[in-house]
């Protein structure tokens, strides 16, 4: 694959969807609150409902960080400190955003519908300065948060933060497919480091 093709920032949606092709779905991702990854997986989840797809097993693992302790970032503006009640805004995001997650693998588990599905969320103490995508061990998908100063509104009232900016992350993906050895060495890695992140230092997500 040309090296100027691999650089490209991609939609992360139809390979998410593509996943979903094979026998057994595994989908690892280390995110700030997994807003995106619901997005992308709805359809599939749905199709999967429908009876239009059918895989045997179906693995979900999710990273996100550990919203009750102050973080470098997202923080207030004026002064770079922790704002708890944006804190507990992340922590209701991730909280919808991911139950959602686990009650439609739980679901399809409980109809049938996948023999063997399983989703779980652990927390950490990394800042969430990237999102990562790991897709059946064999495609990877980062991208770096950009940092942006706006207000957020809480309970009526502005809060100035530094934010993450999710949606505007560009994404570049990387295959053990394209018959390069450095993309084949970083998606490698990346599982590597991921299952490092998940084994050592994350824990079960409670809400």
């Amino acid at each position: 694959m040309d090296a100027a093709v691999a650089a490209t920032p991609i939609s992360i949606r139809p390979y998410v969807e593509a996943a979903f092709d094979r026998e057994h779905v595994v989908i690892d991702f280390f995110g700030f609150s997994g807003e995106t990854l619901h997005g992308v997986i709805q359809e599939p989840l749905d199709k999967i409902r429908a009876g239009q797809l059918k895989p045997h097993s179906l693995t979900l693992r999710i990273l996100v960080p550990d919203t009750s302790e102050p973080m470098a970032v997202p923080c207030r503006s004026e002064d770079l400190g922790d704002d708890p009640e944006f804190r507990q805004r992340a922590n209701r995001i991730m909280l919808r955003h991911g139950q959602a997650i686990l009650d439609s693998v739980e679901e399809l588990a409980d109809l049938g519908m996948v023999e063997n599905a399983r989703a779980e969320i652990r927390i950490h103490g990394v800042p969430p300065l990237f999102k990562l995508y790991v897709l059946n061990n064999e495609e990877a998908f980062f991208g770096f948060y950009p940092i942006r100063q706006h207000d957020v509104q809480i309970k009526g009232t502005a809060h100035p933060m530094y934010d993450l900016m999710g949606k505007e992350a560009s994404l570049f993906r990387y295959t053990v497919h394209d018959g390069s050895p450095v993309a084949a060495q970083y998606v490698a890695q990346a599982r590597q480091w991921f299952t490092t992140v998940w084994e050592t230092i994350s824990r079960e997500f409670t809400g």
